[in-house]
C-alpha cells in the first residue's frame, strides 16, 4: 500500500510578509517561535499556512479558537475548507483578522486526508508588547 506523505514547508510567510507591506503601521511586528506554537502580533491581516502534498491530495483545514476568553467559547470552529493540491504545488490555508480584530488568544488549524488528521498547527495571536 502506497502511503502519501505531507509535510509543512513553510508557515505565516504570506501573513509575515503581508504584515510588512500594510500601511496602516510604519513599524512591522514579528512572529515569534514558542512551545507551544507560534505568536503572533493583532496586526495581522491574515494568517497563511502552507503545505507540501503530492498532487491531487484532497485535504480539509479547520481553524480553531482555543481558548479566546469572552469573544468565543472555547473551540469554536471559526473556518473550515477543502483544498486540493497541485501538481508541484503547495496546499494552503488562510484565515484572515475578523472585522473587529483578531480577539487573543489560543488557535488552532487542523488539517484532515480524508478522516485522518495529518497535522495540527497551534499559535497565539497577542497585543504588541
Amino acid at each position: 500500500m502506497k502511503t502519501q506523505k505531507l509535510s509543512v514547508f513553510a508557515v505565516l510567510a504570506l501573513g509575515a510578509a503581508v504584515a510588512l507591506l500594510a500601511p496602516t503601521s510604519s513599524r512591522a511586528e514579528s512572529a515569534v517561535i514558542d512551545p507551544m506554537g507560534m505568536v503572533l502580533p493583532t496586526s495581522l491581516p491574515k494568517v497563511t499556512f502552507y503545505f507540501r502534498a503530492p498532487g491531487g491530495t484532497k485535504l480539509t483545514g479547520t481553524f480553531i479558537a482555543e481558548d479566546v476568553g469572552k469573544a468565543a467559547p472555547k473551540n469554536t470552529v471559526i473556518a473550515s475548507a477543502n483544498v486540493t493540491a497541485a501538481d508541484k504545488m503547495a496546499a494552503t490555508f488562510t484565515l484572515a483578522r475578523p472585522t473587529n480584530g483578531w480577539p487573543t488568544g489560543q488557535y488552532r488549524l487542523e488539517v484532515k486526508h480524508g478522516d485522518k488528521l495529518v497535522h495540527v498547527q497551534r499559535f497565539m495571536i497577542l497585543a504588541a508588547q
